[in-house]
C-alpha cells in the first residue's frame, strides 16, 4: 500500500471528528486513586486517511510502532489499581506525542533505516491533521485527567536488545527531578523486584535527566506533579506467566506507596 501524498490528504469536519474520537480511550475517569496511569504509545493503529504510512503490516507490530504489550498492563493496572488511564490507539510512527514537535521523531523518516514513505515529507497541512486527530485529543484527555491526581506514571515497554547490546535491566524507574514520591517508589518497586527475581532500574535503561519527554513535562513537572516513566522489559509482556509476575509487583509497590503517601485516596489490591 502506498503512502498518499501530503497534498492529498484532505477531510471534512465530520471526518476529522470521528478520527479525533477514536485517537484516545479514557479509563475509570471518575476513580478516587491518586494516580493518572498514561500510556501514549499503547497503539498500533494509523488512521485510514493515512494507508498506514505506506509501511506493510508487520511493521507496524514492531517496538518502532508501539510499545509491546503495554495496552494490556496499563489496562490491567488499571483496573487493580481502580486508577483512572489515558490510553492512545494511533502509533507513535503517525504522531509521537512524547516528542516535542520541534524533534525528528515527532513523525519519524525512519525505522532504523528502513523508510517510512508517509513520514517522508509531511506538508504544513498534513502536520496540522495529525496534530488536530492524534495529539489534541491525547492533550485534552490528560488535562482533563489531572486534577485532583497526586502522581502521574507514563507506562511504556522497551526492547531486549538495543544497538546490538542485551539490557539486563527489567523494570525501568525514569526520573528527572527527585521528590519523596520518586524515592519512595523507586526503593518500594526495586525492593519488591528483587523479592520476585527481577533487575529494577534506577533511570535505566534510559535516562530521563538526559533525554525530553514531553507527556510528563507537561503535565507533571511543569504542574507541580511529581511523576515517573515506568520501563518494561517487552519479553516479559508476552509471557502469561512472567506479565503475571511484572504486574502483581508494579501492583503492589503503587498499592503500597499510595497507602504510605495519600491513605485517603489508596485503593488495596
Amino acid at each position: 500500500m502506498s503512502a498518499p501524498r501530503s497534498s492529498e490528504i484532505r477531510l471534512d469536519a465530520a471526518e476529522a471528528g470521528a478520527l479525533a474520537a477514536d485517537a484516545v480511550e479514557c479509563l475509570l475517569p471518575d476513580a478516587a486513586s491518586p494516580y493518572l496511569l498514561i500510556a501514549e504509545h499503547a497503539g498500533n493503529k494509523v488512521p485510514a486517511p493515512w494507508r498506514d504510512l505506506g509501511l506493510a503490516a508487520p511493521y507496524l507490530e514492531t517496538h518502532f510502532a508501539v510499545d509491546l504489550g503495554i495496552d494490556a498492563l496499563t489496562r490491567r493496572l488499571s483496573q487493580r489499581l481502580q486508577a483512572p488511564a489515558v490510553i492512545a490507539h494511533y502509533s507513535r510512527l503517525f504522531l509521537d506525542y512524547n516528542r516535542p514537535v520541534e524533534e525528528w521523531d515527532h513523525m519519524r523518516p525512519d525505522l532504523g533505516g528502513i523508510p517510512v514513505p508517509g513520514n517522508l515529507d509531511v506538508g504544513d497541512n498534513d502536520r496540522q491533521l495529525r496534530r488536530d486527530i492524534g495529539w489534541a485529543p491525547l492533550e485534552q484527555a490528560i488535562a482533563n485527567g489531572v486534577p485532583g491526581r497526586k502522581a502521574l506514571v507514563s507506562v511504556h515497554s522497551f526492547t531486549p536488545v538495543m544497538a546490538g547490546v542485551r539490557r539486563d535491566v527489567e523494570i525501568g524507574i525514569l526520573w528527572r527531578e527527585p521528590s519523596p514520591f520518586v524515592s519512595v517508589i523507586l526503593q518500594t518497586i526495586q525492593g519488591r523486584g528483587h523479592a520476585a527475581g527481577l533487575k529494577v532500574g534506577d533511570n535505566e535503561p534510559y535516562d530521563w535527566r538526559q533525554a525530553v519527554g514531553y507527556t510528563l513535562n507537561r503535565h507533571g513537572l511543569q504542574q507541580g506533579l511529581p511523576c515517573f516513566y515506568l520501563e518494561v522489559r517487552n519479553d516479559l509482556l508476552t509471557d502469561p506467566d512472567r506479565l503475571e509476575k511484572v504486574s502483581q509487583v508494579l501492583e503492589d509497590s503503587l498499592s503500597k506507596v499510595a497507602k504510605t503517601l495519600w491513605p485517603e485516596n489508596a485503593v488495596a489490591v
